[in-house]
């Protein structure tokens, strides 16, 4: 696939111009009402709920906690594929290169492509295939080759503050704040490091020391993000402000493949809206959940425009039901007050 537009020369006029398609702006329920009912669900939320609800071409919405910190997990994910895309754009990354992938590469967590490698032995992927593994599947392996193909966190943090996003964060790889997370020291010293040692060291991890981890990764501030924040990159990234039209398209349309969380942003839609979701989820320590997550692009019916939702959930307890209840109802406030339906 080959870009076909450069548009980081534009201004934000003209671009707003060239790919936002006049729409309808949905019937205007007054913002301090979806505010009430997005605070409702807060309440009654299992953890801290973060949220942002916004109307994409009428710039209407709400939000509760969005300026709080979350931590992201697999969330980050998208600013790094949008990285990814635009050094493409830029002349700095070839989305044909292929990347060699061996058992060093293997990476805790969601992984098919580490158990491809387990079974078969070293894979090849080109940039593009990782981008669509990382979007679709949420395959760490893949993140975590992606990421060092693409520059790195710096590389992505400098695409951040040249959009104006400094309430997200990308500090880490996916092996190091994982590390982090279960309480893991001295990566550097697992040489020649290998998968099976990784999850040997979290064996070994003090239940004490475990939670203490865990505890403390609920506020670090490395690859997290506020809602504010996350829901203006996927507002910008619908608008063409962030990628050239036919990588907007292909990345929106990846993304819609997610099916792996349906029960969280997507269950509160009506079956058949199409969503383009990035979800992110910790692991769970003494019954706590550090980051229960999901954002959505959805596409409103009858030339209504799009709505953003960006939802972050920390610090939970309880089923997995509930926390997936939590974001269920985000989505069907966001949408009932989008459609102008009370």
């Amino acid at each position: 696939m080959t870009s076909i537009i450069s548009l980081r020369y534009l201004p934000a006029a003209v671009l707003a111009a060239m790919f936002t398609v006049p729409v309808s702006p949905p019937p205007r329920t007054a913002s301090t009402e979806l505010t009430a009912d997005l605070e409702k669900v807060a309440a009654t939320a299992p953890g801290i709920l973060g949220v942002r609800v916004l109307h994409v071409e009428s710039g209407d919405g709400a939000s509760v906690n969005g300026g709080e910190w979350f931590p992201m997990m697999s969330v980050y994910k998208l600013p790094i594929a949008v990285h990814a895309l635009g050094e493409a754009e830029r002349g700095r990354l070839d989305l044909s290169r292929q990347v060699r992938l061996t058992a060093a590469d293997r990476r805790p967590g969601l992984s098919p492509l580490a158990r491809t490698i387990e079974e078969k032995g070293p894979q090849s992927l080109s940039i593009l295939e990782l981008i669509s593994a990382v979007v679709r599947i949420s395959d760490n392996t893949a993140s975590d080759a992606l990421l060092r193909a693409a520059g790195g966190p710096r590389a992505v943090s400098s695409t951040l503050a040249r959009l104006g996003l400094n309430g997200i964060d990308v500090s880490r790889y996916e092996l190091e704040f994982a590390a982090d997370y279960y309480g893991v020291c001295c990566l550097e010293r697992m040489k020649p490091y290998t998968l099976e040692k990784f999850m040997a060291a979290v064996e070994q991890v003090a239940p004490a020391a475990r939670r203490r981890a865990a505890r403390a990764y609920i506020d670090d501030r490395r690859d997290s993000a506020q809602p504010d924040a996350m829901a203006a990159l996927l507002a910008r990234l619908v608008n063409g402000a962030v990628l050239n039209a036919e990588h907007t398209r292909w990345l929106l349309d990846e993304m819609a493949e997610m099916h792996s969380r349906d029960t969280r942003l997507r269950a509160g839609l009506p079956p058949g809206t199409r969503a383009s979701l990035r979800p992110g989820t910790s692991g769970e320590t003494d019954g706590i959940r550090a980051a229960h997550n999901d954002n959505a692009v959805v596409v409103l019916p009858g030339n209504r425009g799009h709505l953003v939702i960006a939802a972050f959930l920390k610090g939970s307890r309880g089923p997995e039901s509930a926390r997936d209840a939590t974001l269920e109802q985000v989505a069907r406030a966001a949408y009932r007050w989008a459609s102008g339906r009370r």
